[in-house]
């Protein structure tokens, strides 16, 4: 569905890489829900605002570039590549001044022209290591 497509062009556009958030609420459902590996957000679309401001203050500098959205009844995936540089704490960890640039993808989940689910999906383990905040063993897995 084109219209579900260009809701998610504006969450990437607006909210992440120019970092609106006076438009999440016009995008995301009152009651909506963000599923994390290892994270937990509350109800809503601050959960939204909460996860992409963690990102923005660690790297100011951070921006995603869409490389293909796929539509399929309700739900959106965004495939796309993100780069930024570690110039802000990022879960107290201090900056490093080090970049990384990952490819990932997310899947939305939308109705009525709202997002009400989003799956987050980013390559932690290679961010952490291209950031210098982690190190691959020596047979290229992370600890």
């Amino acid at each position: 569905m084109a219209g579900n497509k260009e809701v998610v062009r504006r969450i990437v556009d607006e909210v992440v890489n120019a970092g609106n958030y006076a438009v999440v609420r016009e995008l995301f459902a009152p009651d909506f829900a963000i599923h994390k590996a290892g994270m937990s957000f509350p109800p809503g679309p601050e959960a939204f605002k909460m996860a992409v401001r963690e990102w923005r203050d660690a790297f100011p500098d951070y921006r995603v570039h869409v490389v293909r959205l796929i539509a399929e009844g309700e739900y959106v995936t965004c495939l796309f590549t993100a780069e930024g540089t570690h110039t802000g704490s990022l879960r107290g960890m201090p900056p490093t001044g080090k970049a990384f640039t990952v490819t990932a993808a997310e899947v939305h989940r939308l109705v009525d022209g709202l997002v009400v689910e989003s799956w987050l999906a980013d390559d932690l383990p290679r961010i952490l290591t291209d950031t210098g905040l982690m190190a691959p063993t020596a047979n290229n897995q992370w600890s």
